[in-house]
């Protein structure tokens, strides 16, 4: 919710409501996409953590790559799906012409480190499931409130609305690096 009002605070003043509106939707679609990374990381957690506990190292390994390249393909689908068809997913939320454009712009430049999220959310709840739950915890709350804050309140007096749009890209990429 700190995330959200930041974001609104922002878009009111660097854009309007129709700002405020297009960031709703623009949310929603990259929310649904990476609840399914999510679910997956989540589904990882009791295999990893018993075969950690079993010391079967090899299986661990083994199920973190393949979580990692799954959420990382899901991410990545959900990437080309917002870059090729960004009118088409704005039409499934309003028809109105600005609206439309505040939309396809805005998802553009919010998801261009998108395929990275995959990785970021696996890793972070691969700590949780071995037993680190401080550095899964620091990890998760990195790129809401360590990088993505601070780039919502900076970028907007650099870049207008479109520093709003960059905050997204700049903290998954900040979050992933440290992840």
């Amino acid at each position: 919710s700190v995330v959200v009002a930041v974001y609104n605070w922002q878009l009111k003043d660097n854009g309007g409501d129709y700002a405020i509106g297009a960031y709703g939707i623009i949310s929603t679609v990259v929310n649904f996409v990476t609840a399914i990374v999510l679910g997956l990381s989540q589904g990882m957690q009791p295999i990893v953590g018993y075969n950690f506990g079993a010391k079967l190292q090899q299986r661990v390994w083994r199920t973190l790559w393949i979580t990692i390249w799954i959420g990382s393909a899901i991410t990545s689908l959900g990437f080309l799906c917002m870059w090729l068809f960004p009118l088409q997913i704005a039409h499934c939320f309003t028809t109105d012409a600005r609206m439309v454009n505040l939309i396809r712009e805005g998802m553009m430049l919010y998801t261009i480190m998108f395929p990275l999220i995959g990785f970021q959310i696996v890793v972070s709840n691969f700590f949780q499931s071995i037993g680190k739950p401080k550095i899964s915890i620091f990890l998760s709350l990195s790129r809401q409130l360590l990088f993505l804050v601070p780039a919502v309140c900076i970028l907007p007096y650099f870049f207008s609305i479109h520093g709003i749009w960059y905050a997204m890209p700049v903290a998954d990429a900040f979050s992933t690096v440290l992840t």
